[in-house]
């Protein structure tokens, strides 16, 4: 666990751990304050507490398997973001899947960043077998995003036509892979 601080706010990053599944309640205001948000996430419907729970309890096991790393950041005792990297499998476990969240105005900070080059730290150190290449999905409407995945080594290796329903059109979606 660290604390680190960006802008004026001291903020919590720690991997998950099984005493999360009480705290799942926290989990669950995180994603559905995404969700009512409308953010560039697979996710659009509330999550009820035992889907939380489901959730976190998947996360906990393939983070013990060592096929997932998964950080949480809190702040004011409400979790902020997440990052994981989760292996493939069989022909494909050599590709690490990115996801990040961070909560409305927590954006622009940094932290972002922090979390993405600690989960792939994390990822490369922890994942077993190694990762070769972390892959991650991108609505194309989702500038500010695609920025930072270029700032950060990403490369666009493909677009998949209308492959995301966001705010009722079908939207592109781009394929981006750092190759570590």
């Amino acid at each position: 666990m660290k604390t680190k601080l960006f802008g004026d706010k001291k903020i919590i990053i720690r991997k998950i751990d099984k005493l999360d599944l009480k705290k799942a309640k926290k989990f669950q205001d995180f994603i559905n304050s995404l969700t009512k948000q409308r953010a560039h996430l697979l996710i659009n419907e509330k999550m009820t507490i035992k889907d939380e729970i489901k959730f976190l309890e998947g996360v906990i096991k393939t983070t013990k398997s060592k096929t997932k790393v998964f950080l949480v950041a809190e702040h004011d005792d409400k979790v902020i973001g997440t990052a994981s990297v989760e292996l493939e499998k069989w022909r494909r476990n050599h590709i690490g899947k990115l996801g990040i969240a961070i909560r409305d105005g927590y954006r622009g900070m940094g932290l972002g960043k922090y979390l993405m080059s600690e989960t792939i730290r994390l990822a490369k150190r922890e994942l077993k077998p190694k990762p070769k290449m972390i892959q991650l999905e991108v609505y194309v409407n989702n500038k500010i995003a695609i920025k930072f995945y270029k700032k950060m080594g990403f490369k666009t290796v493909g677009k998949i036509p209308k492959q995301i329903q966001y705010k009722g059109k079908l939207i592109d979606e781009f394929i981006m892979i750092l190759y570590l």
